[in-house]
């Protein structure tokens, strides 16, 4: 049995709307067949729109084709690895070298800090111009 349920909610007064109409219902119809289920009440992870704006021709692809660092263009693949050391933190490998911590595990306003921060400093220090960016 592969059943499961997906809501997204944003306010007290839609989660409780939600648990009557959905939950409520969903529960009572799989309870019936005596399996054990696991409920999870976790932020939501960032979304397609906000991957699309960073990477796709967004964010690091721009940062890409014009901050210059020592008469040198870096890949966007560098840039990402650079902005999560540097906002996100490290971690440490087991031969003592250190890489960034995944982005992916972010919720949407964490992801949507991040950016931020890779936004201003961009600009700010690297000076970069956005240009065209797709909402998140």
């Amino acid at each position: 049995m592969n059943q499961t349920l997906t809501i997204e909610l944003f306010s007290r007064q839609q989660a409780w709307a939600a648990i009557k109409g959905q939950l409520f219902p969903f529960l009572a119809t799989v309870l019936q067949g005596g399996h054990r289920w696991v409920l999870t009440i976790a932020p939501r992870k960032r979304t397609k729109a906000q991957n699309r704006r960073y990477w796709g021709n967004g964010v690091l692809a721009q940062v890409a084709a014009q901050a210059v660092i020592n008469g040198r263009l870096y890949s966007t693949e560098t840039w990402h690895e650079q902005f999560k050391r540097m906002f996100i933190g490290v971690e440490e490998l087991p031969n003592g070298q250190v890489q960034g911590k995944s982005s992916t595990e972010l919720s949407t306003v964490e992801f949507s800090d991040f950016c931020s921060q890779v936004e201003v400093y961009a600009a700010s220090q690297l000076g970069v111009t956005f240009y065209e960016l797709e909402a998140a």
